[in-house]
């Protein structure tokens, strides 16, 4: 039973996995189904420029996840005429984000995520912080409930 538990969880973890990704292999489709190089880097070139800064670093490292599956062929091992057309136009893509984005501007573009991600960690530290002294202080007062209830109990009678 815990098997098919554990493969209901996998699935569902799947799935929001997927529906975060799929705006990204959206952009990535778009680009690549252009004719010729330069209107490939052109579109490219549009969409980082009017990309959210969320989406910034997960977009670089979608398009890094993509080509690295390529294995050899990233690193120029592999024979270009067995690759075939599609695999030499990721590697395009791959060498256009890279010089599109650079870290530098990736850090700039995603400046505000980043700040946005830094405070919604600091604000779940605290909320943690907070839940763990309440425990202890909890579990220091716990045998003064059972006197309270015990009164309680008293004075109803």
């Amino acid at each position: 039973q815990w098997l098919m538990v554990l493969q209901i969880v996998q699935q569902g973890v799947y799935a929001e996995i997927a529906k975060g990704i799929n705006r990204y292999i959206e952009h990535i489709w778009y680009v690549l189904r252009m004719e010729t190089r330069d209107q490939r880097r052109y579109l490219l070139s549009e969409l980082i420029d009017a990309m959210p800064t969320l989406d910034v670093r997960p977009f670089v490292q979608v398009v890094d996840n993509i080509v690295g599956s390529l294995g050899d062929a990233v690193k120029g091992e592999a024979d270009p005429m067995v690759l075939g057309e599609m695999t030499n136009k990721l590697l395009q893509l791959h060498r256009d984000v890279e010089e599109l984005l650079p870290p530098d501007r990736i850090n700039e573009m995603a400046k505000d995520a980043d700040e946005w991600a830094a405070k919604q960690k600091q604000r779940l530290l605290e909320m943690r912080n907070m839940t763990k002294k309440r425990l202890k202080e909890s579990r220091e007062t716990e045998h003064l409930a059972d006197a309270i209830l015990k009164r309680a109990g008293e004075v109803e009678r």
